[in-house]
C-alpha cells in the first residue's frame, strides 16, 4: 500500500488492490466533466444572452420616450415667441401695477382700496406667468411614463391656453365645446399635452392658406357610447387625401414641406399607451376632424 506503481519491478502481479476512482472510471469522469463544462458554458452564455436582450429591450423602450422628447421639444420651438409674447403680458401688467402702487404709496394719503385692488391684479398676474412656466416644465418632462387621473377637458383647456399666443399669430380662432364639466381618465398629462398640442398645431397649419375669418378649429370633449373618453379636433382645410390619410400614421409621412413626419406617429404611440386609439374621422369631407379615445378610469 501507498507504493507507486512506478517502481514496482515488471511482473509484479498485484493482489487484493483497489483501482483508484481515477483509474477505474476515467472515462466516465472525463465524460462527466465535459458535460459540466458545456452546461456551465450553456449557462453562461444564457446568461450573457438575457442581459444583452434586457438591455436591448431598456434602450428600444427609450427610444420611444426620447423621440417624444424631442418631439415635445420641436413643439416647443415652433411656440417659443408666442411663449415670450404670452409671458411678457403678465409680466409687464406686474411691473404696471407695481409702479402705480408706488406712485400711490407716496401721496399723503393713499387710497388703500385702490392700492389693495393693485396687489390683488399683480397676484393674479403672477399666478397666470407662474402657470405658464409650470405648463413648460411639465411639458418638457424627459421619461415621465406614470399614469395618474388626470380630467381630459382640463387637458384640453390648458393647451388650449398654452398655444393660444401661436393661433392668435396665425389668425386661427378656436372653438371649445364640452359635453360634461369632467372626463376623467388614467394618463401623463405631459404627453397628453402633447398630444393635444401636436393636433392642435396640425389644424392651424391646414389652414395656413385659407382667408383668416375662415381659420377656425373645433376642439370638444365628450363620452362616447362605449364609455370610452373623447377628444376631438377640426379644422375647415382642404381635407387630407385617402392615400396620405391610410399612411399619415407612419414615420416619415409629412404634408409639410420641412416636416419630419414623426408628430402623428408619436401622438399614436402615445394614444396606444395609454389603452386608447387616434384615427381619422372618415365621415367628415370638409376639412379633417381627428379623435383620441382613451379608456375611463
Amino acid at each position: 500500500m501507498g507504493i507507486d506503481g512506478g517502481l514496482l519491478p515488471p511482473g509484479t502481479e498485484r493482489l487484493f488492490y483497489d483501482l483508484p476512482a481515477w483509474e477505474r472510471y476515467r472515462l466516465q469522469i472525463l465524460i462527466a466533466l465535459a458535460v459540466i463544462l458545456f452546461q456551465s458554458a450553456t449557462i453562461a452564455a444564457l446568461f450573457v444572452q438575457h442581459r444583452r436582450r434586457t438591455r436591448i429591450e431598456e434602450e428600444r423602450a427609450i427610444e420611444p420616450l426620447e423621440l417624444a422628447h424631442l418631439s415635445r421639444a420641436s413643439q416647443l420651438g415652433v411656440l417659443s415667441g408666442a411663449l415670450a409674447h404670452e409671458l411678457s403680458q403678465p409680466l409687464t401688467a406686474i411691473l404696471t401695477n407695481a409702479e402705480a402702487g408706488a406712485r400711490l404709496l407716496e401721496k399723503d394719503l393713499p387710497n388703500l382700496e385702490e392700492v389693495g385692488e393693485i396687489l390683488a391684479d399683480i397676484a393674479a398676474e403672477d399666478r397666470r406667468a407662474t402657470g405658464i412656466i409650470a405648463q413648460l416644465r411639465r411639458l418638457m418632462v424627459k421619461g415621465d411614463t406614470a399614469l395618474d387621473e388626470v380630467d381630459l377637458d382640463q387637458v384640453m383647456a390648458a393647451t388650449v391656453t398654452l398655444a393660444r399666443s401661436e393661433l392668435v399669430a396665425r389668425q386661427t380662432k378656436v372653438e371649445v365645446r364640452r359635453e360634461q364639466p369632467e372626463l376623467p381618465v388614467r394618463g401623463n398629462l405631459p404627453q397628453l399635452q402633447q398630444v393635444v398640442l401636436n393636433l392642435l398645431l396640425n389644424a392651424a397649419e391646414a389652414m395656413s392658406s385659407l382667408p383668416a375669418p375662415e381659420r377656425r378649429i373645433a376642439i370638444e370633449t365628450r363620452t362616447q357610447p362605449d364609455g370610452f373618453r373623447e377628444l376631438a379636433v377640426s379644422d375647415r382645410g382642404h381635407g387630407m387625401p385617402p392615400d396620405l390619410r391610410a399612411n399619415a400614421f407612419k414615420p416619415f409621412v409629412s404634408t409639410k414641406p420641412n416636416g419630419l413626419g414623426f408628430g402623428l406617429s408619436i401622438c399614436r404611440s402615445i394614444a396606444q399607451a395609454h389603452g386608447g386609439t387616434l384615427v381619422f374621422d372618415d365621415s367628415v369631407t370638409d376639412g379633417t376632424r381627428i379623435v383620441l379615445a382613451l379608456p375611463p378610469v
